[in-house]
């Protein structure tokens, strides 16, 4: 794409981020149905670690937002970003219907203690849970990186190995933050991968 093209497409991008998260935060706002435990004993023992906040935040939409480097045109960015809002569609369905939440006990921890635990202390006034099923970090990245393995003609380049170390990175920081559960990870790339069909079969 050209310079004034990737310019819309990252404008329209940041929109549907911000829109979006409005959007994903409505299953907490309206509860249907009583929450599931996807708790396991995988989950018990991995450990709390809340320096991986900075992970789960700040190389998430960095990575998103990376994408439009592999867009070759306009046309093709509008396919690509409304497979997201389809994404995000299905994400708050599931949330309504399988509406899962980590337990309390995850959030008893002192803010004061760090830096990082003041700042996730800060996102969950935000974002208290309740649509945890399957991890939104984790379908978003994955569809992301399908999108950027589709779009370049090499896969063995430093570029693909960054994707895919970054990919693992932020769906280990949604358990490590005790964000999620273990099962939203699987569940996230299902869904991705699901989307992803959908995208290829009209574009």
């Amino acid at each position: 794409m050209s310079s004034l093209d990737s310019l819309i497409a990252l404008f329209i991008t940041i929109l549907v981020l911000l829109g979006g998260y409005q959007i994903y935060l409505l299953p907490q706002k309206y509860q249907l149905r009583k929450y599931f435990n996807l708790n396991t004993v995988l989950d018990d023992l991995i450990p709390f670690r809340p320096r991986w906040v900075w992970v789960y935040c700040f190389l998430y939409y960095p990575f998103l937002v990376s994408v439009i480097l592999t867009m070759t045109d306009l046309r093709h960015f509008s396919f690509v970003i409304t497979s997201f809002i389809l994404l995000l569609v299905l994400q708050v369905l599931l949330a309504f219907l399988i509406p899962v939440k980590t337990p309390d006990s995850w959030r008893n921890y002192d803010p004061d203690n760090s830096r990082s635990e003041r700042f996730l202390s800060n996102l969950q006034v935000i974002d208290q849970g309740g649509n945890c099923f399957p991890s939104m970090h984790v379908s978003a990245v994955f569809l992301t990186l399908f999108h950027i393995l589709a779009n370049i003609s090499d896969w063995l380049t430093p570029w693909t190995g960054v994707m895919f170390v970054a990919a693992f990175l932020i769906s280990a920081s949604t358990v490590f933050t005790k964000q999620h559960f273990v099962l939203d990870i699987p569940g996230g790339i299902v869904l991705a991968g699901f989307v992803f069909w959908l995208f290829q079969q009209v574009y």
